[in-house]
C-alpha cells in the first residue's frame, strides 16, 4: 500500500527559527518532501505576539514560553500524545522540557543540530585571545550537560558526521547526519552575468571568526579591476561599516539584503561564483558551508577552502580552491577573473548535477530519513 493511502504518522519540528523566517533546510525538507511521508507540523517562535497562532500546518509560539513548551502547547489544544516523533532545532533547553515530557506523551524524540553554536562563541573569543579559565571550564560542562541530553534522545541529526565526532562523541546516540543540500524543485540552469566583468557573490554574516576581511583584503590586491563583488547579509549596516576600511574598492562592492530565500536566489543567479571561504578551524572544516548549496542551486561554482572535508564532496572538476591565506586567494582570485564563461558554466553545472544525484537533494533525504525514523 503506498505511502498516501495509510494514515501517516504525525510529526512535530520545534525550530529555533523565527515566525516569517524563510530558511533553506527547515522549507524545503521539513516543511516540503517529507510531508510525502508524514503529517508535519514546524513549530516557530515569535518576539512580537503574546498569543499562540495557527498558520496552515505551522503553529506560532510566544518567545517567552519556549522553555516551557509542552506544557503550552497542551494548554492551547495540542495533543502531543499524537506525535510519534518530536524534533528539537539546536536549542539545549527546549530539548530538555521535550526529554522530560516524553513519558507522559509517548513520542520519540530527535534533536537536529545545524550549527554548534557554543562552540562558535567560544571559538570566538578564543581567536581573540580574550578566554579566561572560567571560560574554558564552563565551555567544557556546557558540552557535557549537551551530551548528557543527546544521550536521551532516540535520534541525533548533526549536520555532518565529522561535526558529531568532533564536537560530541561518544553520546552513544543513533545518529542520521543531515546536512545542507539542494531543494529540486528550485535549481536552475547556470546564467551568464551582465556585463563584462567577473561577478562574485558572498552569502552571510562578517563577523570576526569568518575572517571574511582576509578576503576583502584579497581584492585590494587583485591586479585586474575587471570583477564586481556582492555581499548578501542580514546586517546590512555593519557590513557598511566593515566596507569603510576599504574605500579604494568601494566601487566595485554591493551590500545587498534578501528577506527571502527566493529573492537570494535572484541575487546568487545575478553572479558567477560564489564565495564560502572560510579559515580551517574545526567549528568550520567538519561541515560543508551551508552557502555552497544556495550557489549550486544556481549552478554557479564555489570558490572553497582547501581542506579534507570540502574535499570528500566536491573536486576540482566542480569547485574552486584556495588555502585560506591571503596570497593564496589574491591569485585564484585573479585565476577565476581570468577564466571563460563556458568554464565557469560547465563548473557549475557539474557540481549542481553531482549534489542532485547524491544525498545531497533534499527529495532524497526525506526518503532516507523517514526510513530512518521507520527503522527506530
Amino acid at each position: 500500500m503506498s505511502t498516501e493511502n495509510k494514515t501517516k504518522k504525525k510529526l512535530l519540528y520545534i525550530t529555533d527559527q523565527q515566525e516569517y523566517t524563510d530558511h533553506g533546510t527547515i522549507g524545503p525538507l521539513f516543511n516540503g518532501y517529507l510531508k510525502k511521508y508524514y503529517d508535519v507540523n514546524i513549530v516557530y517562535f515569535t518576539k512580537f505576539k503574546n498569543s499562540f497562532q495557527v498558520k496552515g500546518t505551522d503553529y506560532v509560539v510566544p518567545q517567552q514560553y519556549k522553555k516551557e513548551i509542552s506544557c503550552y502547547m497542551d494548554s492551547k489544544g495540542i495533543d502531543l500524545s499524537s506525535y510519534a516523533y518530536v524534533f528539537v532545532r539546536n536549542k539545549p533547553d527546549i530539548l530538555k522540557n521535550i526529554l522530560e515530557n516524553r513519558d507522559r506523551y509517548g513520542y520519540k524524540v530527535g534533536y537536529r543540530l545545524s550549527f554548534p553554536k557554543t562552540e562558535e562563541v567560544y571559538e570566538a573569543h578564543k581567536a581573540k585571545n580574550s578566554n579566561t579559565i572560567l571560560d574554558t571550564v564552563k565551555n567544557y560542562f556546557t558540552k557535557q550537560s549537551k551530551k548528557n541530553l543527546l544521550s536521551q534522545c532516540d535520534l541525533f541529526m548533526p549536520t555532518s558526521k565529522d561535526m558529531e565526532d568532533t564536537f560530541f562523541a561518544d553520546t552513544g546516540v543513533r545518529s542520521f547526519p543531515l546536512p545542507a543540500g539542494l531543494d529540486p524543485a528550485r535549481i536552475t540552469p547556470h546564467r551568464e552575468s551582465d556585463g563584462d566583468e567577473r561577478h562574485f557573490i558572498y552569502v552571510g554574516t562578517l563577523d570576526s571568526l569568518r575572517e571574511f576581511e582576509k578576503v576583502l583584503v584579497a581584492f585590494t590586491r587583485v591586479n585586474s579591476d575587471n570583477w564586481h563583488l556582492n555581499i548578501s547579509t542580514l546586517d546590512s549596516q555593519f557590513a557598511r561599516n566593515v566596507m569603510q576600511k576599504y574605500p579604494t574598492i568601494s566601487n566595485k562592492v554591493s551590500i545587498l539584503k534578501a528577506d527571502t530565500f527566493s529573492e537570494l536566489m535572484v541575487q546568487i543567479d545575478d553572479c558567477d561564483v560564489g564565495i564560502a571561504l572560510l579559515p580551517n578551524i574545526p567549528i568550520y572544516s567538519t561541515a560543508i558551508p551551508a552557502k555552497t548549496m544556495d550557489y549550486y542551486t544556481c549552478a554557479i561554482p564555489t570558490l572553497l577552502t582547501d581542506n579534507p572535508k570540502n574535499r570528500t564532496l566536491f573536486s576540482d572538476k566542480d569547485a574552486l580552491y584556495c588555502n585560506f591565506g591571503s596570497d593564496e586567494i589574491v591569485a585564484k582570485l585573479e585565476k577565476i577573473i581570468d577564466m571563460s564563461q563556458e568554464e565557469i558554466a560547465k563548473m557549475g553545472h557539474a557540481g549542481q548535477e553531482k549534489l542532485l544525484a547524491h544525498k545531497r537533494n533534499y527529495e532524497i533525504m526525506a526518503k532516507e530519513l523517514s526510513e530512518e525514523l521507520e527503522s527506530l
